[in-house]
């Protein structure tokens, strides 16, 4: 009877049998994992029997059970064998929630996207799991990392020069040119008058209602933006129009903000009124030099990045009626950006003083 024995373990099975041994949590997967390390240490059936409180013939049984189907033949849950009391969740089990929920919806249940009142009854169709209510199966998720992303387009550039362009526009990030300043320049609009929605906190169950616009006859605005590298600043000026004229004016407002003997190295995209012949022999004669980002890949102007925060908080949950307030508030913000005003507009005892007089 003592020639029955555990068979040799792979290295991934030792090391989780050692793990199930000191899981003091569930003495019965403790007990049988012991009692397989015992048999490949070379104790007798007999010997294990009496070291793990039990029988020869459950010895026996349980190594049989490991030879044929592994560790999991020999695991036990106790949410599994009981409806009442409280139910624990070990680390294999919610690797495996971890593992679905990470898995493409598509194949697993035929929809495009996950929930967790669907993702919950496959886990629990599919015997991961007995049960679990939405909010713990939210906790779990968050505790390893799993949040909520939102997909995003993306463009391959089909421009033949890409890779010149783009080594090119590399080297000049990775190194300040002497007696130069570098300057990434692209377009902020269309501007409408139109509300935006957004977020902010509220204590009530809902938020602010926005109005619906079908007409808009306020007409749109553009902004010709350049953010300074060298200064870490982001400016503008605002035009009706987007076209050559206008940008050429913004490239003559840019160049007298700095010294005439100072070389502007400009990254910006490829756009026709860019590539005027008066834009290009103003550059010229003015020692400014331009460096094109390849066709779709605005990504590389580093002023994108700038200009998501920008649109964030100066015009997410707003409703401007008129062009005047829409450019006060995005001047507003680029003075707090560049530093040049304080956080605070208005103290708050003031303001509470206010609000109490008017409620």
């Amino acid at each position: 009877m003592d020639k029955i024995v555990a068979r040799k373990l792979k290295p991934w099975e030792a090391q989780k049998l050692k793990r199930m041994k000191r899981q003091l949590s569930n003495a019965v997967n403790c007990r049988h994992a012991r009692m397989i390390l015992l048999s490949r240490g070379g104790c007798t059936n007999q010997q294990i029997a009496e070291r793990c409180g039990c029988t020869p013939t459950w010895v026996r049984q349980i190594i049989h059970r490991f030879n044929n189907g592994g560790i999991d033949a020999i695991t036990w849950y106790p949410y599994y064998c009981t409806r009442a009391g409280p139910r624990k969740f070990f680390s294999d089990v919610v690797e495996q929630i971890c593992e679905v929920a990470l898995s493409p919806p598509k194949r697993l249940i035929g929809m495009s996207v996950w929930s967790l009142e669907k993702l919950r009854e496959y886990l629990v169709s599919q015997k991961i799991l007995p049960s679990i209510s939405l909010e713990w199966l939210r906790y779990l998720l968050r505790r390893y990392r799993i949040h909520w992303r939102h997909s995003k387009t993306w463009k391959n550039s089909d421009d033949p020069q890409f890779w010149p362009k783009y080594r090119r526009i590399r080297r000049l990030y990775g190194k300040r040119p002497k007696d130069g300043r570098r300057i990434c320049i692209d377009e902020f609009g269309p501007l409408n008058l139109q509300p935006h929605h957004g977020k902010h906190y509220a204590r009530t169950g809902h938020v602010d209602r926005h109005r619906a616009t079908y007409s808009r006859t306020g007409g749109v605005r553009y902004m010709f933006g350049a953010y300074d590298m060298e200064r870490n600043t982001l400016v503008g000026i605002f035009t009706i129009k987007k076209n050559w004229i206008s940008f050429l004016s913004f490239l003559k407002w840019l160049r007298r903000k700095y010294h005439s003997n100072e070389v502007l190295h400009v990254v910006l995209d490829n756009a026709g009124y860019h590539l005027k012949a008066e834009v290009l022999s103003y550059a010229a004669s003015h020692k400014i030099k331009f460096y094109w980002t390849p066709t779709n890949a605005s990504w590389l102007n580093r002023i994108e990045c700038h200009f998501t925060a920008l649109r964030k908080f100066a015009l997410d949950n707003t409703d401007y009626r008129s062009h005047k307030d829409q450019q006060e508030a995005i001047e507003c913000y680029l003075s707090w950006r560049n530093g040049t005003r304080d956080i605070s507009l208005e103290n708050w005892k003031s303001y509470r003083r206010t609000q109490k007089k008017v409620a």
